[in-house]
């Protein structure tokens, strides 16, 4: 096919600029302005909490038309605007025009905002600017669910020459902004919620700006009014990004597509770097998505180092070690924690503070810990170094005695959730809408509740992790491990295998009745291996049926289900993460060709979708419906196992997996004829860097060129990925 005819861009039903720095972001309508609107999610965040609800420029009471906007960086917006027809001082309209350039760079907990107006007329144009400002310090999860909540000790005042602070108190709870501007803003004052500036304007004279709104969580000192962030000799606002960017790895594919998705996910996950120590930026974590995720998020942060791995493997030790220091320590109903658990998500905003929401963290979530165990197992395979992961032990060893203490809730060997009071999430896996979960019927299945996939991480997690405890002198517990993860497989296929209709349940109810509700899960059991050749084969083509293959991706689940919605969270979408996974596991059972075809169908969807950003989901509408895919409304983007799955293709198409421990790199590859080249370079395995190079020949084979210094390249599966026997 030609990749340029995908390049009709799908429409976002709510137009917006954002750009953050960590847990800082800003959205804006394409205009510049966040309007004061309850249907938006427009707003200045930081720590969970809209600090800027309202900021509007006008000149001479009128808002100038914006002309163009453009995201510079994930850090970088800027805005240009036009006003006509502004009124000289003796009344002159007839040339006077002013052109207004806004340039917004997003830090920690603040936020730098440069304007220049210059003017077209003939004579001197004097015009007063205002800045329409609001803070209603909303919560979150207030904006997200249109919850709104009351609140009356909010204040306004000068606290200094141009120095401008609003302020919210609840008890101990305290948000601060603050708009300052340097001492020559002569005549700044603030009334009736607008920052009023009268401006002289000469002609071919630029009159410039500067603010910073600083984002506070206390009574602290002052920050000082740093150096305009674009004058001369400034520090380079993108420096820390492209340093990430220079240490990833790079990839020239013969599909343009793939050059330019890659190239974008690298980008979103510069955007999605959260520091939970922002002191130290050398350990980050992915956040799970702008603008309702950006936050600590165990089960999307764990998926998206993984699929992150074949960018740079660094990233996961920065998951690890955050998530190990939130690890569960109490059994808190409340939170659903229980000892060992990893998070699921932590807030810091008021609702979470005063146990509205149990986020301080919450643990709701099943699949995390399995899922840590799977990173820190990739880890070492990547790096090698047993050594180096021994402040993990303890983590792990705690995250396998919560599986099989905790996961399990009545002992029957497979993994349940079910929330243990009101507050908590009702579907504790990857699909955590609360109608995320059905049975045939489209009625909420009996709790606890046992999905398939979570039977399946937890068996790749045993399987895995056992040579690291090899490597750690623990070869009792290495052996106990596989024998455990044997019989969960045996045990799986007996209960969750539906004989007479050759497929994989969904999940066992409450009465440990299997539902056999057709859902794309099936996919993440093929990732993990847990069945055997044959019945994974069956599955497989289960998922490529048209009820659940659109023609740009799977369907989380069927059409032809009742409660089938295509434009809906998950009862119809398609989520990319989850139809790479599947891609994963098809290509793990033999079946090539229908990987092929998922990763083409979303490289075609992603070319479609502005900045060429795979979003979190879109809808699940069949490919022939309509001439490009339909963005769901409310999706992430940037998301990061969304990003994450693009750079999951090219493990997937390359068939990389490292064994650093026995000095080994498995290629596999397998490329379709619409990338029949695939190079990757500066690949980091352990202390090494890799180029590999893959051409598939006209026979349909594959020659590989692969520059690996000390490293012995074995072409063909590596032992942990062959296939069980029944």
């Amino acid at each position: 096919m030609a990749p340029w005819r995908t390049l009709i861009t799908a429409v976002h039903p709510h137009p917006s600029v954002k750009i953050n720095h960590g847990a800082t972001f800003l959205v804006t309508d394409q205009q510049g302005n966040i309007p004061v609107s309850d249907a938006g999610d427009y707003g200045l965040y930081s720590a969970d909490t809209r600090f800027i609800s309202r900021h509007e420029l006008r000149l001479n009471g009128k808002k100038p038309d914006s002309v163009a906007s453009v995201r510079l960086s994930f850090r970088h917006a800027r805005w240009h605007m036009i006003a006509d027809r502004v009124a000289g001082p003796d009344g002159d309209m007839r040339e006077a025009r002013v052109a207004v350039t806004v340039d917004r760079l997003i830090s920690l907990h603040q936020m730098h905002e440069d304007l220049a107006l210059h003017t077209y007329s003939r004579a001197p144009v004097t015009v007063l600017l205002e800045i329409a400002l609001e803070s209603d310090f909303a919560d979150l999860f207030e904006v997200r669910y249109r919850s709104w909540q009351r609140r009356a000790d909010l204040n306004t005042w000068w606290i200094g020459p141009n120095s401008l602070e609003s302020r919210y108190q609840n008890r101990d709870f305290v948000r601060r902004c603050l708009v300052r501007a340097p001492a020559q803003a002569a005549g700044l004052t603030y009334a009736n919620g607008a920052l009023r500036i009268p401006v002289d304007l000469e002609p071919g004279r630029e009159w410039r700006l500067c603010l910073q709104y600083d984002l506070l969580t206390s009574d602290e000192d002052l920050p000082e009014v740093a150096q305009c962030a674009f004058e001369h000799g400034a520090e380079d606002p993108m420096r820390q990004a492209r340093s990430w960017q220079l240490s990833v790895s790079q990839v020239e594919p013969a599909d343009i597509r793939l050059q330019f998705a890659y190239e974008r996910a690298i980008e979103d996950f510069a955007a999605l770097r959260l520091h939970e120590q922002e002191a130290s930026f050398d350990r980050w974590m992915p956040a799970a998505g702008l603008p309702w995720f950006m936050a600590l998020f165990g089960r999307d942060s764990l998926i998206a180092s993984m699929q992150a791995m074949v960018a740079q493997p660094a990233v996961a030790l920065g998951t690890l070690e955050n998530l190990a220091r939130w690890q569960s320590e109490i059994d808190d109903p409340e939170r659903d924690a229980e000892p060992g658990k990893m998070p699921h998500e932590l807030r810091v905003g008021e609702w979470a503070h005063f146990g509205i929401v149990p986020h301080r963290p919450y643990y709701g979530t099943a699949d995390a810990t399995p899922l840590y165990l799977l990173l820190l197992a990739e880890n070492f395979r990547w790096g090698g170094d047993a050594a180096a992961l021994a402040p993990f032990r303890s983590a792990a060893e705690r995250c396998l005695e919560w599986i099989d203490r905790f996961g399990d809730r009545d002992g029957d060997g497979f993994q349940e959730y079910a929330p243990r009071t009101p507050k908590g999430y009702r579907n504790q896996g990857w699909r955590d809408a609360h109608d995320g979960v059905l049975d045939e019927a489209g009625a909420f299945p009996e709790l606890p509740i046992a999905t398939s996939e979570l039977q399946a991480y937890v068996y790749g997690a045993k399987t895995r992790i056992a040579p690291l405890f090899e490597a750690w002198g623990d070869q009792a517990l290495a052996s106990r491990l596989r024998s455990e993860a044997a019989q969960l497989r045996r045990r799986f296929i007996d209960a969750f295998w539906l004989e007479a209709k050759g497929e994989l349940a969904f999940l066992l109810d409450g009465s440990k009745k299997p539902v056999g509700t057709v859902v794309s899960n099936s996919g993440h059991c093929l990732w993990m291996g847990i069945l055997d050749a044959e019945r994974g084969k069956a599955a497989g083509r289960r998922l490529m049926q048209p009820d659940m293959y659109t023609g740009w991706g799977l369907r989380v689940l069927s059409d032809h289900h009742p409660s089938y919605d295509p434009h809906s969270y998950q009862r119809g979408s398609v989520w990319p993460h989850d139809s790479v996974i599947a891609a994963a596991g098809l290509r793990r059972y033999g079946m090539s060709e229908q990987a092929w075809t998922i990763l083409d169908g979303l490289l075609a969807a992603v070319m479609c979708f502005e900045d060429i950003q795979m979003p979190e989901l879109f809808a699940g509408l069949p490919k022939g419906e309509f001439a490009v895919p339909v963005p769901y409304r409310m999706s992430n983007v940037p998301q990061a196992w969304a990003a994450g799955s693009v750079l999951h293709m090219v493990r997937i198409l390359l068939g990389l997996e490292p064994d650093m421990p026995s000095g080994r790199v498995y290629l596999d590859p397998a490329l379709p004829a619409w990338c029949s080249r695939l190079e990757l370079r500066r690949l980091r395995l352990g202390r090494r860097e890799v180029r590999i190079t893959v051409q598939r020949e006209a026979d349909g084979r594959h020659s590989i060129d692969a520059d690996a210094p000390g490293l012995e390249v074995v072409q063909g599966t590596p032992p942990w990925l062959e296939l069980a026997a029944d």
